[in-house]
């Protein structure tokens, strides 16, 4: 078995650019944070902009940030917790409008399922608000169906969609 997601820096080629994958600095958190916070998801939940820079900041056993450049530029943000249920769960992955529609989120999807099928992992996972309809067709297009629902989790109104790509014995 390969270890998972045992480089620090991952290149990756996207429609003519190259995006690159490395350790998020921390000196880059608080900027993201407030990009993020101002777009959905984010920004319907009112959530703060200081708390997605904590997280982006943040360390954690078992759980990755990583900076997304595109060509050297500042494209987005990807949060992944290696070992949960038999597979990596995206915990956080968000693109910055400018580099949205490119082709980057397939990529990254592409990249940590090869990782995981490579370390012998059966799942992928993650969690998408039930309001945010875009992000949930991303995952269904990429295979990912609905495990749970969490009504109530984050908000009282909202439900929250646990979604999972079995990789393996299914």
């Amino acid at each position: 078995m390969v270890a998972l997601f045992a480089a620090e820096n991952y290149e990756l080629a996207v429609a003519g650019a190259r995006l690159s994958l490395g350790p998020l600095p921390p000196s880059d958190a608080a900027a993201l944070g407030q990009a993020f916070a101002a777009m959905d998801p984010w920004a319907s939940y009112a959530y703060p902009a200081d708390a997605i820079a904590s997280y982006l900041a943040g360390t954690e056993i078992d759980g990755l940030r990583f900076l997304l450049r595109v060509d050297g530029e500042v494209a987005g943000a990807l949060g992944l917790q290696t070992v949960w249920l038999r597979g990596p769960y995206i915990r956080f992955l968000a693109i910055l409008p400018t580099f949205q529609g490119r082709g980057l989120g397939t990529a990254i999807l592409m990249w940590i399922e090869d990782e995981a099928r490579k370390a012998e992992q059966r799942n992928l996972w993650v969690v998408a608000s039930q309001i945010n309809t875009g992000a949930i067709r991303f995952y269904e297009h990429h295979g990912f169906k609905q495990a749970a629902q969490f009504d109530g989790l984050a908000y009282d109104d909202r439900i929250e969609i646990l979604m999972r790509k079995q990789l393996a014995g299914g």
